[in-house]
This record gives C-alpha cells, sequence and structure tokens, in this order.
C-alpha cells in the first residue's frame, strides 16, 4: 500500500524544496495569524514561484485557512495559485460550496473528531469536499490545528464515508505506522511533528517522517 503524505505548514521555499525531496504529496501552507505557520502574501507569491521553477515531482500545494471570506480568499489565491483549498474553521457545507463554485478548486474539509459520533457530520459534505481531514478536536479558541494532539484512532476503524481523508493530530515518525495501522488511513498529514520548534520544519524529521510511512 502506497501512502501519500502532507507536510502542513510551510513557510519557505526551501520548505518547499525539501519537502518535494522527501516525496511529499502535499504540502500545506497556512493563511491564519494565529498561527505560528502563518504565511502573508508575499510568503505566499514566493511559493507559488518556486512551484513554477520546479519541473516535474512538485507536491500539491494546499491553502488553509479558518472562517475566511469569499473576497479574502481572492486575494490568496491569486499570490499563491493553490492547487487545493483546506477549511479549518466552522464553515458550512453551503459556505464552502460557495467559494467551490466561485474558484473551481479542490476541497479539503476538517473534522475535529473526539468521539464518534463526530464522524455524523461527515455525510453533510459529500458533493461539496473533495477530502475530508480528520484532526483532533481542541478547546474553544484554542489553534485549531498544528497543537501536536491526537485522538482515538479506533474511531475509524469501521468508518465507511464516501470521501477520501486524511488523518492529521499529533503524527510524527515514531507513531505514523501504528496510527496508519490501527486507523486505516491512506494519507497522513503532518505539522508540528516535524519541526524543531513551532513554525520553523526540519528537513531530517521530514524525511525521517516519510520513510516510515513506506514501512507499513
Amino acid at each position: 500500500m502506497i501512502i501519500k503524505t502532507k507536510i502542513c505548514g510551510i513557510s519557505t521555499t526551501a520548505d518547499y524544496v525539501a519537502c518535494r525531496e522527501a516525496g511529499a504529496t502535499f504540502v500545506g501552507m497556512v493563511h491564519y495569524p494565529g498561527s505560528p505557520r502563518h504565511v502573508d502574501l508575499k510568503a505566499l507569491a514566493k511559493l507559488a514561484a518556486c512551484r513554477s521553477a520546479i519541473s516535474s515531482n512538485a507536491p500539491h500545494r494546499v491553502l488553509l485557512s479558518v472562517d475566511i471570506s469569499g473576497d479574502d480568499l481572492l486575494q490568496l489565491i491569486e499570490a499563491g495559485h493553490p492547487d487545493l483549498l483546506q477549511f479549518h474553521g466552522n464553515e458550512t457545507p453551503d459556505h464552502v460550496a460557495a467559494i467551490k463554485a466561485r474558484f473551481r478548486l479542490p476541497i479539503i474539509k476538517s473534522i475535529a473528531i473526539k468521539t464518534r459520533d463526530d464522524l455524523n457530520q461527515c455525510a453533510n459534505w459529500n458533493g461539496v469536499a473533495d477530502w475530508l481531514l480528520f484532526d483532533a478536536k481542541v478547546a474553544s479558541g484554542a489553534q485549531p490545528g498544528g497543537t501536536g494532539h491526537s485522538f482515538d484512532w479506533t474511531l475509524l476503524q469501521n468508518y465507511k464515508g464516501r470521501l477520501p481523508w486524511m488523518l492529521a493530530g499529533g503524527l510524527d515518525q515514531y507513531n505514523v505506522v501504528d496510527a496508519i495501522r490501527i486507523s486505516g488511513a491512506t494519507t497522513v498529514d503532518v505539522s508540528s511533528g516535524v519541526e524543531l520548534n513551532a513554525g520553523k520544519k526540519d528537513l531530517r524529521q521530514i524525511h525521517d517522517f516519510i520513510r516510515a510511512t513506506q514501512l507499513v
């Protein structure tokens, strides 16, 4: 089984090149001022230019935002030219459907998980999202992702949703194999688990994480 990987929270062209060299499928670019991984318009433009300069095997760039309007997204998309959009807040299916119709980009929608009942909302995203991303539920007012917290992976063992999904939340090179085997994930997302400190990606840890996924 080939496991796809998403390295979320990159902020520099060096991060992007490192992810490409390590074999990442996706990279995430976080536009959320409350995050230590926040990228502004200038950084998004640099990452777009870096992608244009890479001839092959370039990871797909995912623009992550939290409860942002379509008008505010426009300038981010024009600067960063992302391949996909990820919504990591309290967005509704109607809101996201309108954004998808406007920008015609594939959508990843995060689903915060603590109990099995949290999976009941997944069907609401059929026909709207192209992917779901299962992440650990955090306290109200806390940073919505990249916190290093995980959830009970056994909750996904019998999940039979229609949409492809990614597993996120507290993953690193040491637990990702168990996470894949327990949850059945075929795509995994990591952020803080490949960092030297918050917001600072580490080349060695990126390579080690992706190498570990190949052991499943």
